[in-house]
């Protein structure tokens, strides 16, 4: 089943349009994505990434075609950088676009080809919801050094009004995505042993939608003020309720380990 999952994945980016589908809808609703609460969280990702970089073994889990991960590792000078993914066309294409910056390899998410304990850094962005969510993290904890960090972004799936949005827009995602849920997160929490995430994107969703169509910008009164909304519900209960989180997990040192 897990094969047959990440064979489906594989098809659709080698066919291009779960790409198109998804940047029709980013465009429309803009502001969602560039907002002050999203900005801030892209920030804070690019900045994990950047400083857990230095001078480390990386893993990039998944691909990583026109965001901002690429930059984020190659700007904080690891010591090797391998990145991986299922569909050779994706892989081909970070590889056209950075060149000698990584190493770069097809390979299924859930049974990486590498030793154990090779990396110190694991990083993704959207690529866990697409898979066979516990034997990604097993593989990921599996590949991941006593000490080392994992980072990844993520949509989250308990709001019951992003579960409608979802349904309303199928077509600008594949069969197999399935956001995160709680449990879900606790899960990996407890794998790793140590965790801190950041929330965001409540209140950003609707006003994001509200202001694409009132303001040219996406730096206006609305998104500060749902900001500020937003930044304070990610330190309640409510914040699985959000769109988006950045998940960071360090797996535990040796002879430390929870499981």
């Amino acid at each position: 089943m897990t094969r047959e999952r990440a064979l489906r994945e594989k098809q659709s980016y080698d066919e291009g349009g779960v790409f198109e589908a998804s940047a029709r809808l980013h465009a429309r609703f803009e502001h969602v994505f560039t907002g002050t609460n999203s900005r801030a969280a892209e920030e804070q990702f690019s900045r994990l990434i950047t400083e857990a970089a230095k001078g480390t073994r990386v893993l990039s889990y998944g691909g990583v075609r026109g965001n901002l991960l690429m930059p984020a590792v190659v700007a904080g000078g690891p010591r090797r950088f391998v990145v991986v993914d299922i569909s050779r066309t994706e892989v081909e294409a970070v590889k056209h676009e950075w060149g000698p910056a990584a190493d770069y390899s097809v390979m299924d998410a859930h049974s990486l080809a590498v030793q154990p304990e090779s990396f110190d850094l694991v990083v993704g962005r959207s690529i866990v919801h697409h898979l066979d969510y516990e034997a990604a993290i097993r593989e990921i904890h599996r590949v991941l050094a006593p000490g080392g960090v994992a980072v990844f972004v993520e949509p989250l799936r308990d709001n019951p009004l992003l579960k409608l949005g979802r349904l309303l827009t199928p077509w600008a995602r594949t069969k197999d995505e399935l956001p995160l849920s709680a449990d879900q997160i606790r899960f990996a929490d407890h794998l790793f042993g140590r965790s801190r995430h950041l929330f965001f994107n409540l209140v950003s969703v609707p006003a994001g939608m509200a202001s694409s169509s009132l303001f040219a910008s996406p730096d206006n009164a609305l998104m500060r003020l749902a900001d500020r909304v937003d930044r304070a519900v990610a330190q309640t209960a409510v914040r699985y309720w959000m769109r988006s989180v950045v998940l960071v997990w360090k797996k535990a040192e040796r002879g430390r380990s929870v499981e």
